[in-house]
């Protein structure tokens, strides 16, 4: 079963979609990727998938994005929204121990920003993050084809998805603001495509500098989107295993 509805938090107020099912064992967190939403195809078969498993999936949209009724997107409105989500799965699912989050693309750099907070909520946190970028604002320039000089001349780009998003020079510099991550150390998944185009492998090493604890899996022969044949069912079957175990059964592809 699936229900719609808002959270509020403050002023702030965040679309959620939650698909729940009998009987509740662990809960699963989906943060969608840049230009993506609660809705776009890796979080709805994220769901599909972890609600067979017996886990609530909570997913959200971000600011801009989705069915989000806030307008602006900002650096600072993706994490509030992140850590109100959280306070929500927490609240509805007290005797739940694991919130198990599964983030990808922007999702996983701004999951990273907010990781201590989460880690202090109640409970344990069980993280998989799929391409992650560090330098976030490198990875927006490039996936828009501008450089910082042309987004601030024009002041903003308008990506033409289902729910156009408007990316301004504000954001780019709420980005560029943020010169490094000061990773949790608690284990961690990251999964990462071998042919990625945007996200270079010096990010996925400055990651494992910061938290040793995170363990890698680059899967061969795919790109950012993980479009290829076979590569899905590889990410379901590694952020099960992760989930349930915090472990995989394949050894790092390095």
């Amino acid at each position: 079963m699936e229900t719609c509805f808002l959270i509020t938090s403050g002023e702030l107020k965040v679309a959620c979609r939650l698909s729940e099912p009998a009987q509740v064992n662990r809960v699963v967190l989906g943060v969608h990727g840049f230009a993506g939403s609660a809705q776009d195809q890796i979080q709805s078969g994220i769901a599909e998938e972890m609600v067979l498993f017996r886990s609530a999936v909570l997913r959200f949209d971000f600011p801009g994005h989705g069915q989000s009724p806030e307008e602006k997107l900002t650096l600072k409105g993706c994490v509030d929204s992140l850590l109100a989500v959280a306070r929500f799965a927490r609240e509805k699912y007290p005797l739940v121990e694991d919130l198990c989050i599964f983030a990808t693309g922007m999702g996983a750099y701004v999951t990273m920003l907010a990781l201590d907070a989460l880690v202090a909520m109640p409970g344990r946190v069980k993280l998989v993050v799929q391409t992650p970028s560090v330098q976030m604002s490198d990875t927006v320039s490039a996936m828009l084809r501008v450089t910082p000089e042309q987004l601030k001349a024009v002041g903003k780009v308008t990506i033409p998805v289902a729910r156009p998003l408007d990316v301004t020079y504000e954001f780019y510099q709420e980005l560029a603001a943020r010169t490094g991550l000061a990773v949790s150390q608690i284990p961690f998944l990251i999964l990462h495509g071998e042919d990625d185009d945007y996200i270079p492998m010096a990010d996925i090493q400055h990651l494992r500098h910061i938290n040793d604890r995170a363990k890698l899996v680059i899967i061969p022969g795919t790109s950012h989107r993980f479009l290829e044949d076979g590569a899905w069912d590889m990410v379901l079957d590694l952020t099960r295993d992760w989930f349930e175990f915090e472990q995989v059964l394949l050894a790092d592809w390095e």
